[in-house]
């Protein structure tokens, strides 16, 4: 890929192929995905077409050759359902910098119980949601009834709105059988929802019952507990919102859009971007990829992240 496009910071120098399983449940142990070239991606990526997506209500230019190009108005949209407790503005411009298209926060959506039924506000009106209330005060959301909210809001920001994507410290449910569901997206309609509370390390979760939450014998203090959520959160989004702009996994090297079978896995994926999902990405935006590591290195260096702040050091000096 370095010699097909004449770039320095395609080299394969420093990155890992994807390691092998060691587990039954990790990823590629469970699943056996085919993996997505940068020609298919260009191929199939409708956010390329000259023809503007389906339900697509803001400007667009046909002649454009790159998402921002083909919709000068468009934005990526974080909605918070419920109170995150974490700097969601700081994540919003981190994604920006990351993916080279702009990031806005909208206002959080309320949400609370009354009676044992879950609701979320839409202006000043309650709308009750299907979910379920545990005895302990605990509940889940459903998952289809949160992409509904999500799309809701999706057509209200409709003159700029690209995709819209929801995180949440509420767990998520899918059939009554589920222990959780940690998120859906749904590529066609640009939407998606997600929950990070198990991203706490402060807490051990049941197997047997979704319901029984308790905090760990030694907890981690807040301060440090609050970073892992971060940056476990960071990760989160640029990882899904890539989805929804059309790349599949990565199965040839360590990669944020590598999959995750478990937790354990997830945790250990870089957040760094193989060369295969970098071309793809500056395919879609033409971002210049040494500023964006210029950047990235800045917040890097800001969150404490001194892991990705020598990754990224050690690809800007492949451009000296």
């Amino acid at each position: 890929i370095n010699a097909e496009y004449g770039d320095k910071f395609y080299d394969f120098i420093g990155h890992q192929c994807i390691p092998k399983c060691t587990s039954e449940n990790d990823w590629l142990a469970q699943y056996d995905e085919e993996g997505q070239t940068v020609g298919q991606f260009k191929l199939e990526n409708p956010w390329f077409s000259k023809r503007k997506l389906k339900y697509m209500k803001q400007l667009f230019v046909s002649s454009g050759r790159t998402i921002l190009e083909k919709y000068p108005n468009g934005k990526l949209l974080i909605l918070p359902i419920g109170n995150l407790e974490l700097n969601v503005s700081k994540i919003a411009d981190f994604a920006g910098a990351y993916l080279g298209i702009p990031f806005e926060v909208l206002p959080t959506l309320e949400t609370g119980v009354d009676n044992k039924e879950v609701w979320v506000k839409r202006g000043d009106k309650k709308r009750f949601v299907q979910a379920r209330v545990a005895e302990n005060g605990r509940f889940q959301i459903n998952i289809t009834a949160a992409l509904q909210e999500v799309r809701y809001h999706l057509e209200q920001s409709s003159a700029y709105s690209l995709c819209v994507i929801a995180l949440t410290k509420y767990e998520l449910f899918e059939d009554r059988s589920d222990l959780f569901v940690a998120g859906m997206a749904s590529g066609n309609q640009r939407i998606a929802v997600f929950s990070i509370l198990r991203y706490d390390p402060n807490l051990t979760f049941s197997s047997e019952f979704w319901h029984d939450v308790s905090v760990v014998a030694k907890p981690m203090s807040k301060e440090k507990s609050g970073r892992l959520i971060f940056e476990r959160s960071l990760k989160l989004l640029v990882h899904e919102t890539m989805h929804l702009l059309g790349l599949d996994h990565c199965i040839y090297f360590e990669c944020v859009m590598n999959g995750a079978g478990h937790l354990e896995e997830d945790f250990r994926q870089p957040m760094s971007l193989c060369p295969l999902c970098l071309r793809k990405m500056k395919l879609l935006t033409d971002f210049d990829i040494k500023l964006r590591y210029e950047r990235l290195a800045e917040f890097y260096q800001q969150l404490g992240m001194d892991k990705e702040v020598k990754w990224v050091t050690s690809r800007l000096e492949l451009a000296v």
